[in-house]
C-alpha cells in the first residue's frame, strides 16, 4: 500500500514559527537599542526574524495552501536565471526596469477597455 503524496509531505507547525519569528526580532531589537557594539548580533537576529516571517507568511493554513504550491517549476528557473544574470551584469537593470514600466503601466493605459459580454 502507498502513501499519498500528502502524507510524506512534512507538517510546518505554522505557529512555532511565528514564536521563532517574534523571539528573533525582539532579540534583535533588544541587543541593537541596549547593546550598540554587538551591532553584528542585532542583526543577525533581524535579519533571520524577517526570513522567518517571511516563512510562517508563505506556510499552509488550513483554508489555503502553501505560496509555492501552484508555482511551476519553469517561474523558478526562470527567476533564478533572471537573478542571476542581474547579478552578472547589473547595468541590465536600467533596460529591464523601463521594459517593466512600459509593459506594465503604460501599455494597458493605451490598450481600449475590454467590453464584458
Amino acid at each position: 500500500m502507498t502513501a499519498s503524496p500528502d502524507q510524506n509531505r512534512p507538517q510546518v507547525n505554522r505557529l512555532l514559527v511565528g514564536i521563532i519569528t517574534l523571539i528573533c526580532l525582539v532579540a534583535g531589537a533588544y541587543i541593537s537599542l541596549n547593546h550598540p557594539e554587538e551591532s553584528f548580533w542585532g542583526g543577525s537576529f533581524v535579519r533571520v526574524g524577517l526570513l522567518m516571517g517571511a516563512f510562517w507568511y508563505a506556510a499552509p493554513t488550513k483554508g489555503r495552501a502553501a505560496a509555492w504550491a501552484n508555482v511551476s517549476p519553469w517561474w523558478i528557473v526562470g527567476i533564478a536565471a533572471l537573478l542571476l544574470f542581474i547579478v552578472r551584469r547589473p547595468q541590465i537593470l536600467i533596460p529591464f526596469g523601463i521594459a517593466v514600466l512600459v509593459l506594465g503601466v503604460i501599455v494597458p493605459k493605451l490598450l481600449p477597455p475590454q467590453r464584458k459580454p
